[in-house]
C-alpha cells in the first residue's frame, strides 16, 4: 500500500501543478519553446530564428535511457529523424527511429524503423531492422503466471519487416508486405524449476527458428504527425501467414488489429484525449518467441507497469486510454495520466480468464517543437509490479 500511496501523492502533485501553471497565465500567444530554445539562451548561441524553421529534417535525440532485461538496467540511445516528403499542408510528417543500445552485460543491439509519407500521402512505407543479443524472463503462457514461473533464456534475433500501403481513397490505405524473424542460439539458461513452462512449450525453444511470411493489410489513418498526434484517428489490420514454402520452420498464421482514436479539448493548448485498443491473435504452430506478449508488438510500447514479455498467450487483448496536458504555457514541459490492461488466453482453457492493470502519471519535455517531438518519462503502476519508462515521442 506504501507504494500506491506514493503514486497517488505523485499523481495529485502533477494535476495541481498543471492547474496553477493553467491559473497563472491566459495569453494564448505566448511563443512556444523547445530544448534547443534553452540551451541557445542558456549557452548564448547566436542562431537565425529563420534558419530553425527552415530546416528539412529534425533532429531529436535520448542519449541514455533506462529500459529492462532480465532484471538489468539497460543504456539506450534513441534518435529521431523527422522531415516532410512533400508540403506540410498535404503530407503527413515521416520519421525514422534509430535505437542502438547495450547493458554491458551480453544484451546488445540495433533497430532502426521507419515510417515515411511520400508527397500528398499517396504511400506510406514502414517497417523494421533489428539484430539483437537478449537475455530476459519468461514466465509461460497466460495472464495469470506467477513469479515462480520465472527462467532465464538468452537468444539472437535477426528481424525484417516491410510493409508498403497505396491510398485508395481519402485515408483509406490497401498494402502488403515481408515479415521475416531468425532467432539463433536459443537456450535457456537458468530455471529453478526441472521443466519450465518455457522448455513445455516445446515450438521454437531451443537452437533456431525461423518465420518468414507474407502479410495483408489496411491501414486507415488522418493523423498529421504520428510522433505526437493532435487528434483524429488510426486503425490497421494485418493478416500474416507462414509457410514452410517460404521457409518457416512451422506453419501459422496471425491477425493483429490496432485501433486509436485522440479527442481534442483545446485549440490554444495541448490537452489531448487518446484511447487506445488492440487485439493480437497467432494460430497453428507458433514459436515460442513469436507469441503475442507484453510489449512485444513492433513498437514495444505495451503494458506500461509491466517488464517486457511479462505476459505472454496465443491470443492478446489489450486497451489504453491516456490525458496529455500541457504544465508550462509555452510547451516545454507537458504532463500525462494513463490507465492499460491487458490479457492473454490461458493454454488450459483458450479463454480470456485474467486481466492485468496498471496505472501511470508521467512528465514530457518538448524537445522539439518543429516536429513536436517529446521526451517521455512514464512511472507506472500494475499488479505486483512497477517500472520506469523513458521514451522519445509519445506512446500511442
Amino acid at each position: 500500500m506504501k507504494n500506491y500511496n506514493k503514486f497517488f501523492l505523485l499523481l495529485t502533485i502533477t494535476f495541481n501543478l498543471s492547474i496553477l501553471v493553467y491559473s497563472q497565465t491566459e495569453n494564448d500567444s505566448i511563443q512556444q519553446k523547445d530544448v534547443v530554445d534553452v540551451l541557445i539562451k542558456a549557452f548564448n548561441i547566436e542562431i537565425k530564428k529563420k534558419s530553425r524553421e527552415d530546416k528539412q529534417v529534425s533532429f531529436s535525440i535520448i542519449p541514455i535511457a533506462p529500459s529492462s532485461s532480465a532484471g538489468r538496467t539497460v543504456a539506450v540511445s534513441s534518435v529521431n529523424a523527422a522531415f516532410y516528403l512533400g508540403p506540410v499542408e498535404t503530407t503527413n510528417i515521416s520519421n525514422i527511429y534509430l535505437i542502438p543500445y547495450a547493458d554491458f552485460k551480453g544484451s546488445l543491439g540495433l533497430f532502426l524503423r521507419p515510417n515515411i509519407w511520400s508527397k500528398q500521402n499517396t504511400w506510406n512505407y514502414s517497417g523494421e531492422f533489428r539484430i539483437a543479443t537478449y537475455l530476459q524472463y519468461t514466465y509461460g503462457l497466460g495472464a495469470n503466471t506467477p513469479e515462480s514461473d520465472q527462467s532465464t533464456i538468452g537468444y539472437n534475433h535477426f528481424r525484417l519487416y516491410a510493409s508498403v500501403h497505396r491510398k485508395v481513397v481519402n485515408f483509406f490505405y490497401l498494402g502488403g508486405g515481408l515479415n521475416f524473424d531468425s532467432f539463433y542460439n536459443i537456450e535457456e539458461i537458468e530455471s529453478d524449476q526441472e521443466e519450465s513452462p518455457f522448455s513445455e512449450y516445446g515450438i521454437g525453444t531451443s537452437g533456431t527458428s525461423l518465420a518468414s511470411g507474407l502479410t495483408f493489410n489496411l491501414l486507415r489513418d488522418n493523423r498529421k504527425n504520428s510522433i505526437n498526434p493532435k487528434g483524429g484517428y488510426y486503425s490497421t489490420f494485418i493478416f500474416r501467414f507462414h509457410e514452410k514454402a517460404f521457409g518457416s520452420d512451422y506453419e501459422w498464421s496471425s491477425i493483429f488489429i490496432d485501433l486509436r482514436k485522440y479527442f481534442t479539448f483545446s485549440q490554444t493548448r495541448h490537452s489531448i484525449l487518446g484511447f487506445w485498443a488492440m487485439y493480437w491473435g497467432t494460430y497453428g504452430e507458433v514459436p515460442y518467441l513469436n507469441l503475442p506478449g507484453t510489449s512485444m508488438e513492433v513498437n514495444s510500447r505495451t503494458g506500461r507497469g509491466y517488464n517486457y514479455g511479462r505476459y505472454r498467450g496465443k491470443q492478446m487483448l489489450y486497451a489504453e486510454g491516456e490525458y496529455r496536458f500541457d504544465i508550462s504555457a509555452n510547451g516545454l514541459w507537458g504532463g500525462v495520466v494513463f490507465a492499460n490492461m491487458q490479457s492473454y488466453t490461458e493454454p488450459e482453457t483458450e479463454k480470456f480468464q485474467y486481466i492485468k492493470p496498471a496505472i501511470g502519471t508521467g512528465l514530457r519535455l518538448k524537445f522539439d517543437k518543429k516536429s513536436q517531438t517529446n521526451i517521455t518519462l512514464d512511472f507506472a503502476m500494475g499488479k505486483d509490479s512497477y517500472n520506469v519508462r523513458v521514451n522519445l515521442g509519445e506512446f500511442f
